[in-house]
């Protein structure tokens, strides 16, 4: 017996358009149908919302930078990578903290604008010299000349000498530290597999957190164990595939504070007030440390 169609439908069912062809017998169990031409499921409250499509913010290659002024003071640099055409970005003066916080802002955007048009790197950078200057984010002066230097990082240490430095993320310019490409269709490096060397990831005594949060979105927390040399990051489970994407990137910063021999709560407090990383995130540098009795506390916490 067939089904009455709904009223201002022919289904039979509210809303729902199949069959469109009420002649049309319906399909047996199993067999192939029309999809329903249904609209996308709206987002979860509280799911992180992912980052516009933009430019990498990191690169390992040289880096072309013209300078960033706003009344005879430097609040940063706009840099492009030397041969990867999407690789660019701001790279703020801490000696003016809240300033350059806001310059950053206005850049990313219009960095963001240029990638939109479909503008090389150098070009997204280059546009911008000699603008009128932001009251907010200054301006590249007309007669700035290029300069540049061997790497972001190199850029970073003469413009915040005395801030700590951070790798970036494991794959920059599509190649991962060794050389390898991240598409494995332009070649594969060494089959090797070799764990970083890091802290210990347990302890049974009280830790110490702070949070590690991604375009607003709390996604994880980083931790140290108050007395010993115990530290890791640890993905807070409500933010789901981007709490577990961050990992890659904190426990690379772990290990190379680990290597570098810093004590495990002073390399946590170290990770305050980095650059925040498309896929990462980064630990505000106005956050609060926490104390948990242990572990099993902190993972409690994590599964809010």
């Amino acid at each position: 017996m067939s089904t009455p169609p709904h009223p201002g439908g022919n289904s039979g069912f509210p809303g729902m358009p199949w069959p469109p062809d009420p002649s049309r017998p319906l399909p047996s169990p199993g067999g192939a149908h029309d999809p329903l031409d249904l609209p996308p499921a709206p987002a979860l409250p509280g799911e992180p919302v992912p980052p516009p499509e933009s430019y990498e913010r990191s690169t390992r290659q040289r880096v072309l930078y013209l300078p960033v002024m706003a009344g005879g003071d430097l609040l940063g640099y706009l840099w492009a990578a030397e041969s990867n055409t999407k690789a660019c970005g701001f790279i703020r003066n801490l000696a003016f903290f809240e300033r350059s916080l806001d310059a950053s802002s206005l850049w990313n955007r219009r960095l963001d604008q240029s990638y939109g048009e479909g503008l090389p790197a150098q070009d997204a950078v280059r546009r911008w010299r000699g603008a009128p200057e932001d009251p907010e984010g200054g301006a590249i002066p007309a007669d700035a000349q290029e300069q540049w230097a061997q790497s972001l990082s190199e850029l970073g240490a003469s413009l915040n000498p005395d801030a700590p430095r951070s790798p970036g993320p494991l794959v920059q310019d599509g190649l991962y530290p060794d050389g390898t490409p991240a598409d494995r269709s332009k070649g594969w490096g060494p089959l090797v597999s070799a764990p970083m060397p890091a802290y210990p990831e347990e302890t049974a005594g009280p830790v110490v957190h702070l949070p590690v949060v991604l375009g607003g979105n709390l996604v994880g927390y980083v931790w140290a164990a108050v007395s010993g040399d115990a530290a890791g990051y640890l993905r807070r489970v409500p933010a789901g595939r981007a709490g577990e994407i961050a990992t890659g990137l904190w426990k690379a910063r772990l290990s190379d504070a680990f290597e570098a021999g810093v004590h495990a709560v002073q390399a946590i407090r170290a990770f305050r007030g980095l650059p925040e990383d498309h896929l990462s995130g980064t630990v505000p540098a106005d956050a609060a440390e926490q104390q948990a009795s242990g572990l099993a506390d902190l993972r409690r916490l994590a599964e809010q």
